[in-house]
């Protein structure tokens, strides 16, 4: 006679249906017809990543805040979700382009101008005007050093954009990012006066990422480099690798709960696009315990024995009977399993 019963496996795997066998103290004689609905699985020889999973947040990486560059009127936004790409302009005011993107690391700090001083600032103007054609004689040298080809390869930049060819940007009339910018939440409105440094918009790179707040207690869970599993708000399940983690602790936002560290993490392959959504909540997979070249088994192969102990059944020239095993670690459905007589290859009965 067969029954289910809940098998726990390692600590914090969920239970899994097996089925008992009744012992009567003799060898079980063969099974030539299985009571319940039954089918068959190799035994694999696998690498299997327990994992523990914790809540994230999916969002676009490399956020930041477009500030008005002066006082005015907007009289144009983009729409969130828009793609803005060197050399053109983030929003209007005043029925004028407000502030152009150019691409660099370093943000736009100071105004630019003949007498600056040298600069890595400098250097990135300068690479992007090159980048943009208004060099077209390369007479520029791309270093920190502002020069008289530099004033001219920035007039042309003027006179193409309908801006005063005067040779010199104030700050804020260029935002400097790493690359192609996306709009995000759009915060101004058309036809608001704005002052300096109003928050217009939220800018992101293209690019997605998650950010979960571990708690500090777990943080072996997550190392730079790691690989992580993702389950999307779209019902898909996504590659992540860990970009960064953070090594000072936030303090709690109250005497119920945890510190935490703040754990990045960048997702990998296609699988992440078309959710549609800003920011949502996911499910990451942090490994837990990891092992490599096991022998394992459907944990729906797994049986209990009335007297202790598990086994499987092993399916050979027609002929069914049950093989001792030792379950170890429970990983995406399987388990590891090891006794004397289980080989790589063999055929084991599972439930379906």
């Amino acid at each position: 006679m067969r029954r289910a019963l809940a098998a726990a496996g390692a600590a914090g795997v969920a239970a899994v249906v097996v089925t008992v066998v009744l012992s009567t103290g003799e060898d079980p004689p063969p099974v030539h017809a299985a009571e319940a609905a039954t089918a068959t699985a190799a035994v694999e020889r696998r690498d299997l990543v327990d994992r523990e999973l914790v809540q994230g947040t999916l969002g676009y990486a490399d956020s930041s805040t477009l500030a008005a560059s002066g006082a005015g009127t907007v009289t144009r936004l983009p729409e969130p979700g828009t793609l803005v790409r060197r050399g053109r302009a983030l929003y209007d005011a005043d029925d004028a382009p407000a502030a152009w993107l150019l691409y660099g690391d370093l943000p736009a700090w100071r105004d630019f101008n003949g007498w600056m001083s040298d600069g890595e600032d400098v250097r990135q103007l300068e690479r992007n005007l090159r980048a943009l054609g208004y060099d077209p004689d390369h007479d520029m040298t791309i270093d920190d050093d502002w020069s008289a080809a530099t004033t001219a390869a920035l007039v042309r930049f003027q006179d193409d954009h309908g801006l005063t060819e005067d040779g010199t940007l104030a700050r804020g009339e260029v935002v400097f990012r790493p690359g192609p910018t996306r709009v995000g939440d759009v915060e101004a409105t058309v036809g608001q006066s704005v002052a300096p440094g109003a928050r217009i918009a939220a800018l992101t790179a293209t690019s997605r990422e998650i950010t979960v707040n571990l708690e500090a207690f777990r943080q072996e869970l997550a190392r730079v480099g790691d690989d992580v599993t993702v389950d999307l708000p779209n019902g898909r399940s996504a590659r992540g690798r860990i970009s960064d983690v953070a090594k000072v602790a936030d303090a709690p936002a109250s005497e119920e709960q945890d510190a935490t560290i703040a754990v990045t993490i960048v997702l990998r392959g296609r699988a992440a696009r078309g959710t549609g959504l800003d920011q949502a909540p996911v499910d990451v997979g942090f490994a837990r315990e990891r092992r490599t070249d096991v022998l394992a088994v459907p944990v729906t192969a797994l049986l209990a024995r009335s007297g202790g102990g598990f086994a499987v059944e092993v399916v050979s020239n027609g002929r069914r009977r049950l093989v001792p095993v030792q379950p170890g670690t429970y990983a995406e459905d399987f388990v590891e399993v090891s006794g004397d007589g289980l080989r790589e290859g063999m055929t084991v009965v599972t439930a379906q």
